[in-house]
């Protein structure tokens, strides 16, 4: 073989190293950042990797994220040449696998009933390694009881219990010692649960209740007492909807509590307390005609959460004012940013809102769909006096949902009238809002006087 065809071999043989280098370059990352990089992957697939070469054959066993999924394959690939294992026995050779690695996260969802104890074992196997998050789900045809060893761990801080299990408040009045933020789902739940957990949990910073009622039984009591609670999610459903029976009450006492989300299809009983730190709330309240509470119970409601700076309001909920406002309104004096759901109840109360909210500096209406909302029902009433906030502190409006409609000009107009400080006034379509139709609207709010010079107009 001459020289040439030698040199044109061995360069070829080095191009081919090279190639097979780069191609398999991330082989040669260290262990620690393959197992991150495994992390993003759901179990399952993280383990797959053992059969991709003989470097990969160990790294899921340093896997410190743990995800076990049954919705994503009812059957599980093979591992290390094993014959296909089930879901359990999945989760079981992970387990082994991986210990005595400490674990950050443990995720279950099992959407068929599993044998108890093994998922007893799981848990409690997560708790002895040190897992920081737990999420759980299991749908059993019963509840299930939680592990002891679940209620005492000193590890977990995050903990997410997605379906109804049997949860028990221990005697010693504490519970998940150092958990900040928990998410409960409760069917029915009984009185002596929900009376105590949510004050049992001494660094519960967030908390997430999702509650099913049922019409039969006593009148649910939710006790939220927490000096280190800082967002509090509520979300209340019942079997009757509209003509439910059902009745809730909750008591929240929370010095520390900054933002709180309350949606439920009908408006319970609220007493609040110490909510000195708030500043973001969210009610979301079903309330029609067929509601049988007291309306009543959005005003108190409202005067309990006078504190807060930015107020978003459904319509079920403005509703619910209108239909209470005539006696008296609290006052809103620290609200900041409002943002309501209009439609054909609720623009008699709505002036008495602004005129509530001295300070406002930000509103945004909601405009609600026409199958709810007819042409001549939607429109702004005007009142003899001006709400202060729109003469010295509205700086933007935006309304949603515009079609265009005479009521909706007729409010555009009005707002731009009195509003003296105005920057910015946003007009958010409809999609059904051709864009001559926006143009044309465009062009008739041009011509509409503004009491702010500064005041600039956005079409989106």
């Amino acid at each position: 073989m001459s020289d040439s065809a030698l040199r044109q071999r061995k360069s070829k043989r080095i191009m081919q190293k090279q190639t097979e280098v780069k191609a398999d370059w991330i082989s040669a990352l260290p262990d620690s950042v393959l197992c991150h990089i495994l992390s993003y992957l759901p179990t399952k697939n993280a383990v797959a990797t053992s059969l991709l070469a003989r470097r990969w054959k160990l790294v899921w066993t340093s896997l410190q994220k743990l995800y076990f999924d049954d919705r994503q394959s009812r059957r599980l690939p093979g591992m290390m040449g094993d014959p296909m294992p089930g879901f359990e026995e999945f989760v079981e050779t992970v387990l082994t696998g991986t210990y005595p690695t400490n674990i950050t996260t443990f995720f279950v969802h099992c959407s068929r009933p599993v044998d108890l104890s093994s998922f007893h074992l799981w848990v409690c196997s997560a708790v002895r390694r040190n897992a920081r998050e737990i999420e759980l789900y299991l749908d059993q045809n019963h509840r299930v009881e939680l592990p002891e060893e679940l209620y005492t761990s000193v590890s977990v801080e995050v903990l997410k219990l997605m379906s109804d299990f049997v949860i028990k408040v221990p005697a010693g009045g504490t519970s998940f010692p150092n958990v900040k933020i928990l998410s409960v789902q409760l069917e029915s739940p009984e009185n002596s649960l929900t009376e105590k957990l949510f004050c049992s949990c001494p660094a519960l910073e967030e908390l997430s209740i999702q509650a099913y009622l049922n019409d039969e039984g006593p009148t649910t009591k939710f006790v939220i007492s927490s000096s280190t609670l800082k967002r509090c999610t509520l979300w209340v459903a019942t079997e009757g909807e509209m003509f439910t029976q059902a009745e809730y009450k909750v008591r929240i006492t929370a010095p520390s509590l900054e933002r709180l989300h309350i949606m439920s299809d009908i408006f319970g009983k609220f007493v609040v307390h110490d909510l000195n730190s708030l500043t973001d709330v969210i009610l979301d309240i079903v309330y029609g005609e067929w509601s049988r509470v007291d309306p009543n119970r959005a005003i108190q409601l409202l005067q309990r959460l006078n504190n807060t700076k930015n107020l978003t309001v459904s319509y079920g909920v403005l509703c619910a004012l209108d239909h209470a406002y005539h006696i008296w309104f609290p006052a809103l004096s620290h609200l900041q940013h409002l943002e309501v759901a209009v439609g054909a109840i609720g623009w008699a109360v709505l002036p008495v809102i602004l005129s509530s909210s001295q300070n406002l500096q930000s509103l945004i209406l909601r405009k609600q769909s026409r199958f709810e909302v007819t042409e001549e029902q939607f429109g702004w009433i005007e009142g003899d006096i001006v709400p202060n906030c729109l003469l010295q502190h509205v700086k933007k409006i935006e309304i949603k949902g515009v079609e265009g409609d005479d009521d909706e000009l007729i409010l555009v107009d009005y707002l731009l009238k009195y509003s003296s400080v105005l920057e910015v006034m946003v007009i958010c379509f409809k999609g059904s809002v051709s864009k001559q139709e926006r143009r044309d609207i465009g062009r008739s709010i041009l011509q509409v006087q503004r009491a702010s010079n500064r005041c600039k107009l956005e079409l989106v």
